[in-house]
């Protein structure tokens, strides 16, 4: 629970979901309270705390970062980022922090520092009760402004992905209950939307094999093959 001092010294205790905002924030006051125990944001002045994540939100952010880290390291693509509330500096004044984000190889040094300075090639959200408006409407934009190449929002209680590709100036954007989505910044990643809806998750080494199109090794042949000899 978050405790808040009023202005009548009086404290209260607020539960979760929430979404605070203190208006008229400056960048030192946005880095004084952003930390990898608690994901703040910084968006026009606006000083954004979230309430800590639900157990599924960090089960899915979990599952999505095993899949487009180990497919970016596979294929030495480029960097994932996201454990421990990594923040992007867009502009003055704003300090986003995805669920993920996708950085290519080339641009690595974008990364230098405590925070990635400049804009990443992908970013995916993870949609809560308590983000939804925001999540949907303001980040959303601020990322197409921005000229991010590929946004992936998951809805998981319309049981909706989305996906908004970038195409020049404007965006395309891709709605998926079930079947492959496709990253036009990865190439050759995918996934199955209906994975993200299943009670239990799928197991995310078998995913991760599907997506790059390999299989498990047969393990039973490995210590048959090391015992005889």
């Amino acid at each position: 629970m978050l405790e808040m001092v009023l202005r009548s010294h009086q404290t209260v205790k607020l539960d979760p979901p929430y979404l605070l905002r203190k208006y008229g924030a400056t960048e030192e006051e946005f880095d004084q309270i952003s930390n990898e125990d608690i994901k703040a944001e910084l968006l026009d002045g606006e000083l954004i705390v979230h309430s800590p994540a639900s157990l599924r939100h960090d089960r899915l952010c979990t599952f999505l970062s095993f899949l487009f880290c180990g497919f970016a390291d596979r294929k030495q693509l480029g960097i994932v980022y996201g454990a421990n509330n990594a923040v992007m500096r867009l502009a003055s004044h704003r300090k986003l922090s995805p669920d993920l984000m996708f950085v290519r190889a080339k641009r690595s040094r974008l990364a230098a520092g405590k925070e990635l300075q400049g804009i990443p090639e992908l970013v995916l959200e993870v949609v809560s009760e308590s983000t939804r408006r925001y999540d949907l409407e303001e980040k959303r934009q601020i990322y197409r402004e921005s000229g991010i190449d590929e946004l992936w929002l998951v809805d998981e209680d319309r049981r909706q992905l989305i996906i908004d590709y970038r195409q020049k100036r404007s965006y395309r954007a891709q709605v998926k209950g079930r079947g492959r989505v496709i990253s036009q910044v990865l190439p050759g990643f995918w996934l199955d939307a209906a994975w993200l809806w299943k009670a239990q998750l799928p197991e995310t080494l078998t995913c991760l094999q599907k997506t790059l199109g390999t299989r498990k090794p047969n393990l039973t042949t490995k210590a048959q093959s090391t015992s005889s000899r």
